[in-house]
């Protein structure tokens, strides 16, 4: 899964896992999260999810992360705004109000100095993105995760679940088992919802999958310090 994969995906419109809709896991249990209004909110390996839009209407600072210019340019365009641009460390910044995204690598942005993005963030709400690495980087996905966000900060996670060895390629399944494994030594684990699919997911139907389900957690940032 190097960054030509999702380049290619997008370059070639091979793009399935982007959702039109809202994802109703976040509608429904991020407000129980209780957050402030202007809350820092990181959405790694972001797309151009609707979903940011939505937790900005809903007061907060948004900040994406994405490799691809061609999924940042239609976020912003589909979403009808016009955004400025700057380099920022490894990045460069699109950012229209209270919506920023980063274009670049999400595992290089320990590059940037403490002060800019260093344990800066409130919440995070990762969707596409743990299913989206294969096994060996997410251990350093939840390392990266923790070290930016605040403790006490929230993170709101969504996976999927299948059989894995039916499919090989992303969304990979992670289960609950395995998102307790990864997260633990860093945070509190929840598990808050499950959405079987069954006959509406159409690969369930045609008979290559066997199941399909959609998890949600919510995690919360202990106290733990790097060494």
């Amino acid at each position: 899964m190097d960054a030509e994969f999702w380049h290619q995906r997008w370059q070639t419109a091979r793009i399935g896992f982007h959702r039109e809709q809202i994802n109703a896991q976040l509608i429904e249990v991020w407000p129980t999260l209780k957050l402030a209004k202007q809350s820092q909110v990181l959405v790694p390996l972001c797309g151009k999810s609707k979903d940011m839009l939505w937790l900005a209407e809903g007061g907060h600072e948004v900040s994406g992360f994405e490799l691809s210019p061609l999924a940042i340019a239609d976020f912003f365009a589909e979403a009808s705004l016009t955004p400025t641009q700057s380099a920022v460390g490894p990045y460069q910044c699109w950012q229209a109000e209270q919506l920023q995204i980063y274009q670049g690598d999400f595992f290089q942005v320990d590059k940037f100095q403490a002060h800019q993005l260093g344990q800066q963030f409130d919440a995070a709400y990762d969707r596409a993105a743990l299913i989206a690495l294969p096994k060996e980087m997410r251990a350093q996905y939840v390392e990266l995760l923790a070290r930016l966000l605040k403790p006490g900060a929230s993170l709101l996670l969504v996976t999927v679940h299948y059989a894995p060895e039916q499919q090989q390629v992303p969304p990979f399944s992670v289960d609950e088992q395995a998102v307790r494994t990864l997260f633990t030594p860093y945070f509190s684990v929840e598990t808050r919802g499950r959405t079987v699919e069954g006959q509406a997911n159409p690969r369930v139907a045609s008979g290559e999958l066997s199941f399909f389900d959609e998890l949600c957690f919510v995690l919360v940032r202990n106290s733990e310090e790097f060494k």
